[in-house]
């Protein structure tokens, strides 16, 4: 596994050093302009995890998966490795980007603000439900699916924006609010000690219900 992810760095190596610089220095500069936090820990959770995909569609665009898979690897271990490969991009991104948002001159966030512990799990909570549907969708139908998600949401925001006199605002808000407000029940009712590692615990189980729907569909395709 750790050989294929290491495969998997060489292979994208100049997508991920771009991704890795960008990515923190765009999201450190727009965060740190940002009132509304909440608002700022959803987009990061969309934007992180989204950009781990894009190394995929490489592989998908120039039908990689099929030479790959000519390793002596099984479909359970080649999915493995990405799905390790995109957590440690998808966390360095987090960490990198949350650092910078307190460093950038003029900033309005502090150390306390972005570093907060519940904010931090709401924001992995965001990555892990984001990443954990696409993933899936991704592996199923390649880099068509990724772009028929981007199309569905610009479609999504204008159907908002169309008919925000009836009540759909209110609705979507009632559903960002859900992770947040699922966050602070538990943590009301655990404490922050225990609710931490719980919580943690819960978006691992999640990303583990992730990978083994992504593996099953992959040992369906054929290459």
């Amino acid at each position: 596994m750790i050989k294929l992810m290491r495969r998997g760095f060489i292979q994208h190596k100049k997508i991920i050093l771009s991704i890795g610089i960008l990515g923190p220095v765009y999201m450190g500069y727009f965060g740190s302009r940002i009132n509304n936090i909440l608002l700022l820990m959803v987009f990061c959770g969309f934007l992180y995890g989204i950009m781990p995909l894009i190394l995929f569609a490489r592989d998908d665009k120039f039908k990689a998966d099929a030479f790959g898979l000519s390793l002596p690897v099984t479909r359970r271990e080649y999915i493995g490795s990405r799905y390790l490969l995109s957590w440690a991009l998808m966390l360095f991104l987090f960490l990198a980007g949350s650092l910078l948002m307190i460093l950038v001159p003029g900033g309005k966030l502090t150390a306390a603000m972005v570093f907060n512990p519940r904010l931090m799990l709401i924001t992995l909570a965001f990555l892990t439900v984001n990443f954990g549907c696409l993933m899936p969708l991704f592996v199923r139908i390649g880099q068509v699916g990724l772009l028929a998600f981007l199309i569905g949401l610009q479609v999504l925001g204008v159907l908002l924006m169309v008919f925000r006199n009836i009540g759909s605002l209110a609705v979507v808000k009632k559903l960002f609010h859900l992770i947040p407000d699922g966050i602070t029940a538990v943590q009301s009712a655990l404490g922050l000690a225990l609710a931490f590692p719980v919580l943690l615990a819960v978006l691992a189980l999640l990303t583990y219900v992730s990978f083994e729907i992504s593996v099953a569909l992959f040992r369906r395709k054929e290459f």
